[in-house]
């Protein structure tokens, strides 16, 4: 095993970059998992000042007083909750007016407007500036406002990493955005080039790199029976408080591609689970084609979402519709579930 550097020098070779000296190796075949990065833009990047990616934040000893999170997307959403929960004082700056903006618009909104009490919120703003000193930071703000900090975290996306590897040497093509290009065996263009992970995939999830590499393992020991990976259904949740599940189409997803749809929201406080847990912010909102009844997408925020999401995963991938889900299977009272069930009956189909 080796530890260090590597880029392909040509078909099936690469060279790996060794102190004592470079190591060049051939194989017939090759799996590149080289995975992603998090992505950080100027002004931290040209600050000389010290900052936190997702990959660094958690190998600090102890947790700032003060941290300013870059970034509105579920990263840097799930590392506030983080460092909310042990204390430290979180300032989040976004770009955009709502965070978790990819989400379903009504969880988009509903999210922001629920975490405004718990950080200092800086939406629509970006950072120009990155000054001070090591442990008292200065983020300064294109509207002139600042946000002091003894730490900042960069959480404004990832990216792949093939673009250390010199691909245009191995013939393997490539996407603008630097991913791999597979297809559905995840096979590269080269030959007995595979890829999996976020290096080649359209969605950077640990559970669709786990997906596409037991493909990888399954087409190298038996590549007379390939089996393909299908990204066409994939949940999503992000792991804050509360919980955030996806799966499907959004409502503005439906809206710009001029789909017939319907629309039903179910409130936690609706069902008796709910209630009880005097849960008056939770909702589960499914979207339907009339007529068909068939699933579009499901969007839940609120405890479990994460587990609810489940059984709506299923029937979009088995093609259930809502009425026969709703109805023929019994719904255990009083479980959280019956939200699922109750907002599909209420789309009226």
């Amino acid at each position: 095993m080796y530890e260090d550097g590597a880029r392909f020098t040509g078909p099936k070779t690469f060279r790996i970059d060794r102190p004592g000296g470079p190591v060049d190796i051939s194989a017939g075949r090759i799996v590149v998992a080289t995975g992603g990065r998090p992505l950080v833009p100027a002004p931290d990047a040209e600050a000389g000042l010290p900052y936190e990616t997702s990959d660094t934040v958690m190998r600090n000893e102890a947790p700032p007083r003060r941290l300013a999170d870059l970034g509105g997307g579920c990263i840097a959403a799930e590392l506030a909750e983080v460092f909310t929960e042990m204390g430290s004082s979180v300032t989040i700056v976004e770009k955009e007016e709502r965070l978790l903006g990819p989400q379903d618009e009504t969880v988009s909104e509903r999210f922001t407007s629920l975490v405004r009490s718990r950080y200092d919120l800086r939406h629509g703003r970006e950072g120009t500036a990155l000054g001070g000193r090591p442990g008292a930071l200065r983020l300064t703000l294109d509207d002139g406002s600042a946000v002091e900090a003894d730490m900042l975290l960069v959480a404004v996306g990832r990216v792949p990493n093939g673009d250390r590897l010199n691909f245009e040497a191995a013939g393997i093509a490539t996407h603008e955005d630097g991913r791999v290009r597979v297809e559905r065996h995840q096979r590269s263009s080269a030959d007995g080039v595979f890829a999996p992970g976020d290096v080649c995939s359209p969605v950077s999830l640990k559970h669709v790199a786990n997906r596409e590499a037991e493909v990888v393992a399954h087409n190298l020991s038996r590549p007379d029976d390939l089996i393909a990976c299908d990204h066409e259904v994939v949940p999503a949740a992000v792991f804050t408080q509360p919980q955030i599940a996806s799966v499907g189409a959004t409502e503005q997803d439906c809206r710009d591609k001029g789909l017939d749809y319907c629309v039903c929201i179910a409130d936690y406080g609706d069902i008796a689970y709910g209630r009880a847990m005097e849960d008056i912010t939770g909702f589960c909102e499914v979207l339907a084609e009339p007529g068909t009844g068939r699933l579009l997408g499901a969007h839940l925020m609120g405890a479990q979402a994460a587990t609810l999401i489940q059984p709506l995963l299923l029937a979009a991938t088995l093609g259930i519709d809502a009425t026969t889900l709703a109805t023929s299977a019994y719904w255990i009272h009083p479980a959280l579930t019956e939200v699922v069930e109750k907002a599909f009956l209420d789309l009226g189909l």
